[in-house]
C-alpha cells in the first residue's frame, strides 16, 4: 500500500515533464505571429521609405540613382547644402550647393 501513492507521483512528475501536441500547436502559432509581424513591419518601412535618422544634425534631402551602384545625393550637414556623388569605392563632394536653392531646380527669391 506504501508503494502505490510513490508510484502514481513518479507517473504524474513524468507526465508533467512531456510537452503535448497542443503545447507545440500553440508554440508553432505563436512563432509564425511573430515572424507575421516582422514582415508585415519590415514591408511597411520599405513601402513608406521611412528610415530611422538620429539627431546627428545631417539629413539626406535627395537621391538620385545613376546606374546600379551609383547616385547623386544632396545632403544638408550644419545648415549647409552638399552635392555628393555616391560610388562603390568613394564619396565625393561635387558641389557646395547655396543654402536658399529648391531642390525643385529653381532657386528662391
Amino acid at each position: 500500500m506504501l508503494l502505490l501513492p510513490s508510484v502514481a507521483q513518479a507517473q504524474t512528475e513524468e507526465k508533467a515533464g512531456i510537452i503535448s501536441g497542443n503545447d507545440i500547436g500553440a508554440m508553432v502559432l505563436a512563432l509564425f505571429a511573430v515572424l507575421v509581424v516582422i514582415v508585415v513591419l519590415a514591408s511597411l518601412l520599405k513601402r513608406f521609405n521611412l528610415k530611422f535618422q538620429g539627431t546627428s544634425g545631417m539629413k539626406v534631402l535627395s537621391s538620385v540613382s545613376l546606374g546600379t551602384k551609383e547616385r547623386l545625393v544632396i545632403v544638408e550637414v550644419g545648415g549647409q547644402k552638399l552635392l555628393l556623388g555616391v560610388t562603390q569605392q568613394r564619396i565625393d563632394c561635387l558641389k557646395e550647393l547655396p543654402g536658399d536653392i529648391n531642390l525643385e531646380g529653381k532657386e528662391e527669391q
